[in-house]
C-alpha cells in the first residue's frame, strides 16, 4: 500500500492501464476459447476488439509524439501511423464478417491495410535508435542482426513457417508475407533494445512485448490459412492481436525514468546485452519442437544452424580480439598515468622542501618556488582530470567485457544440433 501511495499520478494511471490490459487480454482469451455468448457475438467481439486495440495503441502513440522531441517524436508518430493503418484494416474486416456476414476474401483491403503498417513499424523503431552502447562499431550492430534474424527465422521455420513453405496454397506469398516481416519488425526492434538508453528501456520492454505478441498471431494465421483451417468464429490465438497492440499502447505511454545529471553514459543491463543471444534459445526450441513433432531436420534449417555456428565463432573471435587490444591500452594509460602522477607529486615535494630547509629566503625566490609549486599543481589537475576520463572509458570498457561474457561462446551451447 506503501508502494502505491509513493507513486506519482502519471505512474498510478499507467498501473491501472495495465492491471486493465491483463484483466481485458485474459477475459478476451476466455471468450474466445469457450464462445460463451455464441458464434456471431464472439466474432464481433473478436473483430471489432482487435479493431479498438488497434486504435487505442494509434492514439497513446500519437498521445506520445506530441509530449515527446526530436528523433523519439517521429518514432511514435510513425508508430502511430503503423497502428492507424492496421486498426484500419481490421475495420475492413470487420465490416465483412460482422457488417456484412461474409467470409472475408483473400487477399482483400484488410492485407493491405496490415501489410503497410509494416514499413512504418520498422521506420518507427529505427528512429528509436540511440548511440551504439556496448559495441566498438557501427557494422557489429548489423553483425549482430543477421544473426538475430537467422536466429528468428530458424524458430519460425521450426513451428510452422516450413509448413506455409510447403503448402499448395494458391496465397502462399501472402501467408509467408507475415512471418516474414515479422522477423523483420522483431529484428529491428531487438536491436533497438540493445541501444536504448536509460530513459527508454521501460518503453522498448512493452514494444517488445506487443510485438511478439502480434507476431505469435501473425505465425498461427500465415499456418492456419495456409491449411485451410482458418475459420470465422474467433481463435484464442488471435488474443495475440489484442494483446499485442494494448502492449504498444502501454509502451507509448509509459512513465519515462527521469534525465539523469551525468554525462556519462549510464552502463548496460545485462538483460539488454543477452537480449540478441536470447533468441538463439528460440531458435533452439524450433529445432525441439520439430524433433517432438515427427518432423525431420531439412536442409535449410540445417544451413541456419551451420551458417549461425559461423558467424557465433567469427564473433567471438572479434570481440576477444578487441578485449584484449582494450587490456593492453588500459594497461598502458594506466602505467603512463601512475607515472606522470608520481613525477607531479615529487616535484611538489622537492620545492617545499626548499622551502622548508632554506635558512634565509628573499622574496623573489619564494615567489618562484611558490609559481613552481602552483605548476606542478595545475599539473596534478590535469592528471586527475586525465584520470577521469580513462574511468569513463574503462566503463564503456566493463561493458564490452560484459557484452563478451553474454556473448556467443555461451549462446552457441544453446543450440540443440551442436
Amino acid at each position: 500500500m506503501s508502494a502505491w501511495v509513493s507513486l506519482d499520478g502519471r505512474r498510478k494511471a499507467f498501473v491501472v492501464a495495465a492491471t486493465a490490459t491483463a484483466i481485458a487480454s485474459v477475459a478476451y482469451a476466455l471468450i474466445l476459447r469457450n464462445v460463451y455468448f455464441g458464434d456471431s457475438a464472439v466474432t464481433a467481439l473478436d473483430d471489432i476488439g482487435e479493431a479498438v486495440a488497434a486504435g487505442l495503441a494509434s492514439a497513446a502513440c500519437a498521445w506520445a509524439a506530441r509530449r515527446a522531441t526530436g528523433r523519439d517524436r517521429l518514432g511514435w508518430t510513425l508508430m502511430g501511423v503503423s497502428a492507424g493503418l492496421w486498426a484500419a484494416g481490421e475495420v475492413v474486416w470487420s465490416i465483412y464478417e460482422v457488417g456484412l456476414h461474409v467470409e472475408v476474401p483473400y487477399p482483400s483491403l484488410a492485407d493491405a491495410g496490415f501489410l503497410a503498417a509494416v514499413p512504418f513499424a520498422i521506420g518507427g523503431i529505427r528512429a528509436f535508435w540511440s548511440r551504439p552502447r556496448g559495441t566498438s562499431s557501427r557494422w557489429r550492430v548489423w553483425f549482430d542482426g543477421v544473426i538475430v534474424a537467422l536466429a528468428l527465422t530458424s524458430t519460425a521455420w521450426g513451428f510452422g513457417l516450413r509448413s506455409v513453405w510447403e503448402s499448395d496454397s494458391p496465397t502462399k506469398a501472402l501467408d509467408l508475407a507475415y512471418p516474414v516481416t515479422d522477423i523483420l519488425i522483431g529484428t529491428i526492434l531487438i536491436l533497438a533494445i540493445r541501444r536504448a538508453t536509460e530513459q527508454q528501456k521501460g518503453r522498448m520492454a512493452f514494444l517488445l512485448a506487443g510485438v511478439a505478441s502480434y507476431s505469435l498471431a501473425d505465425s498461427a494465421f500465415s499456418f492456419l490459412t495456409a491449411q485451410g483451417a482458418f475459420g470465422s468464429v474467433g481463435n484464442v490465438l488471435d488474443t495475440g492481436w489484442f494483446a499485442g497492440y494494448l502492449l504498444i499502447g502501454l509502451a507509448a505511454i509509459y512513465p519515462a525514468a527521469p534525465m539523469r545529471a551525468a554525462t556519462a553514459q549510464a552502463p548496460l543491463d545485462l538483460w539488454q546485452l543477452a537480449l540478441p543471444w536470447m533468441t538463439l534459445l528460440t531458435a533452439s526450441a524450433g529445432d525441439v519442437y520439430s524433433a517432438l513433432s515427427g518432423h525431420e531436420l531439412d536442409l535449410f534449417m540445417s544451413s541456419l544452424t551451420a551458417t549461425l555456428a559461423v558467424l557465433l565463432t567469427v564473433n567471438m573471435v572479434i570481440e576477444r580480439k578487441e578485449f584484449l587490444e582494450m587490456l593492453t591500452d588500459i594497461e598502458k594509460s594506466h602505467s603512463t598515468l601512475n607515472r606522470e602522477f608520481k613525477t607531479a607529486l615529487a616535484g611538489i615535494q622537492r620545492l617545499s622542501r626548499q622551502i622548508k630547509d632554506a635558512e634565509r629566503v628573499d622574496i623573489d625566490g619564494v615567489r618562484r618556488l611558490a609559481a613552481d609549486i602552483h605548476g606542478q599543481a595545475e599539473r596534478l589537475d590535469r592528471l586527475v582530470d586525465g584520470l577521469v576520463e580513462t574511468d569513463d572509458e574503462d566503463g564503456a570498457t566493463e561493458r564490452e567485457v560484459a557484452e563478451v561474457a553474454t556473448g556467443p561462446g555461451t549462446a552457441l551451447a544453446g543450440r540443440s544440433n551442436y
